[in-house]
């Protein structure tokens, strides 16, 4: 047989398969009827099981990667019809239960924001963008940031989040999935330059150790290459750092900091742009109103993907086969001692747009545990 006979006949079955296709999908939606009285869920994982390891028995040569071509085809067949049935039941009105109501504006001026650090830091620059200094409210560790807006004290908190070159910063998304009432309503991306800076009269001969918060120290790792005498030393934060040593007045001693936080505290500029000159870090608005704008642009949500073969894959289809983009996944372990981890994913869309709405509903229906951290403007 030739190629061209080949493919004629490849043709052929093609259109069988294309017309068995519409008439198991016009089945599957009675499947999803019936579910929607009953009201059962859209995955049933032992049924499933059943039939793959059924329909790779039908392969009757020893050939084991038929079977395995057998099970994944059935496999990627179940999950469209998972996503049909889906489809069908938010057609037919079954509630998605996402919670989030949509806000004609955020008004974050005129409300308290609590920031880790103090004047000068980072987070205190990118958060003075939009809040007057008399709105903010300095805390000393990332988790009291969280423990402000959640006691009352402050409105909304900012944190920084992720860093253009060093990438995420894993504390805050680990505090993030520990407050579940906490939602992100905005980011900032904030551009970061360290300046190395000491008491007024000391030069870059003096320094023998380096104050800062480690971030700042690891994104300065290149001056330290070329220096590897200087110690480094972890603060709390790159402006307490400058203020504490702007009271010591200690010899022999530097600070990792903004530019203006060398000008808050009194200290000399020795060095600046240590870090490179695209670095930028990503922060994080949050608060604990469950709402989203029209003009919300980008989707972050977490989630724990089951324990099963090509589980990341159909999470990810389920944005894909709905056309929507992702702008990062990252991964950060679970602490289960299982070495399970949990995935922090950003959406391209708005939880008005019905593709998203089919997405984080597959996810829901195959009973994926996620939390949707927020539906978020793009910075402007």
């Amino acid at each position: 047989m030739g190629l061209i006979e080949i493919r004629k006949e490849l043709d052929e079955i093609d259109r069988k398969l294309v017309e068995l296709f519409r008439k198991r999908m016009e089945l599957v939606e009675e499947v999803a009827k019936d579910k929607l009285k009953s009201g059962k869920a859209v995955f049933d994982g032992r049924r499933e099981e059943e039939k793959l390891n059924a329909v790779s028995a039908m392969v009757e040569e020893e050939d084991p990667a038929m079977k395995a071509y057998v099970r994944e085809f059935f496999s990627e067949l179940m999950t469209l019809s998972r996503r049909r049935q889906v489809q069908y039941l938010k057609e037919a009105g079954r509630s998605n239960h996402f919670s989030f109501q949509k806000a004609d504006k955020l008004i974050f001026p005129e409300k308290k924001l609590a920031f880790q650090g103090l004047k000068g830091a980072y987070s205190y620059l990118a958060g003075r963008r939009i809040f007057p200094d008399e709105n903010m409210i300095s805390v000393l560790h990332f988790r009291d940031v969280f423990d402000a807006v959640e006691e009352g004290r402050a409105d909304y908190g900012i944190l920084p989040m992720d860093n253009s070159t060093y990438g995420m910063v894993q504390d805050n998304y680990d505090l993030l999935n520990r407050y579940p009432t906490m939602v992100v309503l905005g980011e900032i991306h904030y551009p970061v330059s360290h300046c190395l800076c000491c008491r007024v009269g000391e030069g870059l001969d003096h320094i023998k150790k380096v104050y800062s918060h480690p971030q700042a120290l690891s994104q300065c790792r290149d001056f330290f290459y070329v220096h590897p005498d200087i110690e480094q030393i972890p603060s709390a934060n790159t402006a307490i750092a400058a203020k504490e040593l702007s009271e010591s007045g200690e010899e022999g001693a530097a600070v990792l900091c903004s530019k203006e936080a060398a000008e808050y505290y009194g200290l000399s500029i020795l060095r600046e742009q240590l870090s490179k000159e695209e670095n930028a870090t990503r922060f994080f608005i949050f608060g604990k109103e469950k709402i989203y704008t029209e003009d919300a642009y980008k989707l972050s949500i977490s989630l724990i993907v089951p324990d099963n073969v090509g589980s990341l894959y159909q999470v990810l289809g389920s944005f894909m086969c709905n056309g929507l983009s992702l702008s990062m996944i990252q991964s950060r372990p679970v602490g289960d001692g299982a070495f399970s981890y949990r995935f922090f994913i950003d959406v391209i869309g708005n939880l008005s747009d019905s593709r998203v709405e089919n997405a984080l509903s597959t996810l829901k229906e195959e009973g994926v545990d996620f939390r949707i951290l927020g539906n978020y403007p793009k910075e402007k």
